[in-house]
């Protein structure tokens, strides 16, 4: 006997999180979005009309899912993803380094989606078959990783995979990039089941309270000063650890903040049928277009770009440096552009949290 669901592949379009994109492609199904559901586009100002044709709206939905799921945990308002081990430090309140998609975290996505799930640790596909086959049978999927090494060479951008199916002997697995495989005897280290839906119990002023606190934590200041003391401080012993360190950081801010806009921007997706303030509404998703994404807007997305071009970094480079960037970062008038652009980076934020707040004390 088989049974399995059909899912968009992840990731899909700009989706660097891999946990956020496996379960973005993981929660689609469960919450009934399929090709045939509209979906609202924001650059078009209404329902695709399938302008383009190479318009997906499968994709286009799985892709405003990992919009809105970034946004709604505060991911999307900090400097590198919660997961990655390699910072200093992270900027998001209460993550220490080592974090791994603590309970609340994925309780509260779960809860925002309107779902239940169970969640073991360190079981094996056979361990798991029987509850994984009564979730496939109800129209759910679950989600499985392995999280022993993923701190080498990125793994955690990867590690998630999305069980959508199972056969007489195991159960089907799409893994990251859209790969489908049988698996029978793999243990993984966590695992996370839908079992069903469920009255979110979280409320919108919920979702802005908890954008408001990564904004507002005393972590963006801190890094704020070590960006500024980092260009300072440039020398040619160490411009290129000084370069990659700077490149690293803003390959961050240039997608997440893009990522809420859209998110705010959308009519009709999950975080803007949490209200009926129609007024509210309108002046966030004004706010986070304009700080985030308005061409030619002192915009966090635009900035960002001028900060990889201050260094020749872009699509040919891997948006990482290369040996021209580590020259250019010593000239003086480099450093003092690039730390223009990184304080506009920080206004946008303290921007949006303020208007945030304002709208906190009257909700």
């Amino acid at each position: 006997m088989m049974k399995k669901i059909n899912l968009v592949p992840f990731p899909n379009d700009a989706e660097s999180d891999g946990f956020f994109a496996a379960f973005s492609s993981a929660v689609m199904p469960c919450l009934g979005i399929t090709a045939d559901t509209p979906f609202w586009c924001s650059p078009k100002g209404g329902y695709c009309k399938h302008c383009q044709n190479n318009c997906d709206p499968s994709r286009c939905h799985q892709l405003m899912l990992y919009h809105t799921f970034l946004t709604v945990s505060g991911v999307a308002f900090a400097f590198d993803y919660p997961e990655d081990d390699s910072v200093d430090f992270h900027s998001m309140p209460d993550i220490p380094i080592g974090w791994r998609w603590e309970e609340l975290f994925v309780s509260n996505l779960m809860d925002f989606a309107g779902l239940s799930f169970v969640r073991c640790k360190d079981r094996s596909v056979s361990d798991m078959r029987g509850v994984i086959c009564q979730a496939i049978d109800n129209g759910f999927t679950a989600l499985c990783a392995d999280t022993r090494n993923i701190a080498d060479d990125f793994g955690w951008t990867h590690c998630w995979n999305v069980v959508c199916g199972y056969k007489d002997d195991g159960v089907i697995v799409m893994r990251h990039g859209g790969e489908i495989v049988t698996e029978t005897d793999t243990e993984y280290t966590d695992w996370i089941v839908i079992t069903g839906k469920t009255a979110p119990k979280q409320t919108y002023r919920d979702i802005l309270q908890r954008i408001y606190e990564t904004l507002t934590d005393t972590s963006h200041d801190k890094l704020e000063k070590d960006i500024e003391a980092a260009l300072s401080g440039v020398t040619r012993e160490n411009s290129a650890v000084t370069s990659y360190r700077i490149m690293k950081i803003n390959g961050v801010p240039v997608e997440t903040r893009w990522h809420a806009a859209e998110a705010f921007c959308s009519e009709d997706n999950l975080l803007s049928a949490m209200t009926e303030d129609a007024d509210t509404k309108k002046r966030l998703a004004d706010l986070f277009f304009s700080r985030y994404i308005a061409d030619n807007n002192d915009e966090t997305h635009g900035v960002c770009q001028k900060i990889w071009q201050l260094l020749n970094v872009g699509p040919a480079t891997g948006y990482m440096p290369i040996e021209e960037s580590f020259k250019l970062i010593q000239r003086s008038e480099v450093q003092m552009e690039m730390k223009r652009l990184w304080k506009t980076v920080f206004d946008n934020d303290r921007a949006v949290a303020e208007e945030i707040r304002k709208i906190l004390d009257r909700v």
